[in-house]
């Protein structure tokens, strides 16, 4: 087989879409804190109030230098921009996320919830899967918003092969904390083992949501995209996927780089290699 090589170039460009005055200083004030290394709450508002001056004046639309006339329409703009900014910021979305991880994954504070969770974790450590079912329940009827151990529940019936119950329990822990990444993950993997490629990729579709800096997201859409035959979906999430692997130089780029390999080969045998550098160029990427 003929080695394929994929040169890829990353190509800027500017969206030209028509936006709104609050969208224009969203985008605006993302940029701003793309640039800093730690988002606090003064950060946040500087931000959105530097973008907020830079845009609304120069504006050439009267109507929308307006907001900028009184108190009121500040403070009422200013609103409007920190509703829709973790909509649209990334580096923001991101970080809500990275913080309400550090209130649910955990230890508990219900001393039975968590001595029973540690003895069930053992028992985990040594595959003994019923036993420590037996130690998990026991800890969630203590603590009935414990996530690690209706994550580690959901662990134990995936081992024995008991994937509604795997499900159930992943879905018990997303009740409590939907941004969890861990059970986003492994019940999108439980549901791939059921074959159910369509809410495979729902979940998946969630953790990108929430986690947008994660590839794990981007990579599992991809190939559940790529064997549902929705080549061009497969082919957008693979390459950033692979972009954000290659960026953090994880050893996950090896999979990323197989897989765009036979995505390529699947879609030339189909005869739709011009498919493949369509998407590529959607992507802004060039490969030659």
């Amino acid at each position: 087989m003929r080695k394929i090589l994929f040169f890829i170039c990353i190509i800027n460009f500017h969206n030209a879409k028509s936006q709104t005055l609050e969208e224009k200083i969203a985008e605006k004030a993302c940029e701003c804190l793309e640039t800093k290394s730690k988002i606090t709450d003064d950060v946040h508002r500087d931000c959105i109030t530097k973008s907020m001056t830079e845009v609304v004046f120069s504006e050439k639309d009267i109507k929308n230098r307006e907001a900028m006339n009184t108190v009121d329409g500040i403070k009422s703009l200013f609103r409007k921009i920190n509703d829709i900014l973790p909509e649209t910021c990334d580096n923001l979305r991101e970080q809500k996320s990275e913080e309400k991880k550090t209130l649910f994954y955990l230890k508990s504070q219900n001393e039975n919830a968590q001595n029973a969770y540690i003895i069930a974790k053992d028992l985990m450590d040594a595959n003994k899967y019923e036993l420590a079912i037996e130690g998990l329940l026991m800890s969630i009827k203590s603590d009935p918003k414990f996530v690690l151990a209706y994550d580690d529940l959901a662990v134990c019936y995936r081992q024995l092969k008991e994937y509604d119950k795997a499900i159930k329990y992943y879905k018990k822990s997303l009740e409590i904390y939907p941004e969890g990444n861990f059970a986003l993950m492994n019940i999108a993997v439980v549901y791939s083992l059921k074959s159910d490629f369509k809410t495979v990729i729902e979940y998946y579709e969630k953790l990108k949501k929430y986690h947008p800096k994660d590839a794990e997201g981007y990579f599992g859409a991809g190939k559940n995209y790529f064997l549902t035959d929705d080549y061009e979906r497969a082919l957008n999430n693979i390459f950033i996927a692979h972009r954000i692997y290659t960026n953090e130089k994880s050893d996950y780029i090896k999979d990323s780089e197989q897989l765009i390999k036979i995505m390529y080969q699947k879609l030339k045998q189909e005869n739709k290699e011009d498919l493949f550098r369509k998407i590529a160029e959607n992507n802004d990427i060039k490969l030659n």
